[in-house]
């Protein structure tokens, strides 16, 4: 059983990111998988590996990258994070996870998240998820 306090939306999802030290802002950047988000925090895999540890506090953007040439205006979010955890590449991969807490509030620009919630019958295994990029 899930006891979160904030329901995660499991995505599959190509990202831009840009990573900012608060005290010293300086960047690093890079391209990764969204794995799933929450207004509690957020999952993305990277290759190579960030160079940030567990208990880092660092401030996150997230740029979706864009599906075709006419998109030019990129969906993206901003938060302050707290780094809870880099997992290690699973045995088909050489991406490492990055698990992050939100400690400020999760902004949003150009992007609609929408969550649909259902009752599934036993044996559907259909998506409940739309997201809604404006």
């Amino acid at each position: 059983m899930d006891n979160r306090r904030h329901p995660r939306l499991h995505l599959q999802l190509p990202i831009r990111f840009i990573v900012r030290q608060p005290e010293t802002r300086d960047c690093q950047s890079g391209k990764g998988q969204l794995k799933n988000i929450s207004y509690g925090g957020v999952l993305f895999q990277v290759e190579p590996p960030l160079p940030v540890k567990p208990g880092h506090i660092r401030e996150f953007s997230f740029f979706l990258t864009p599906e075709n040439d006419q998109q030019r205006n990129l969906a993206h979010f901003h938060a302050q994070g707290l780094v809870l955890r880099i997992d290690p590449p699973d045995p088909n991969s050489s991406a490492y996870g990055v698990a992050v807490q939100f400690l400020s509030a999760l902004t949003k620009s150009n992007v609609t998240i929408k969550t649909i919630i259902s009752i599934r019958r036993r044996g559907d295994r259909r998506a409940n998820q739309i997201i809604d990029k404006r």
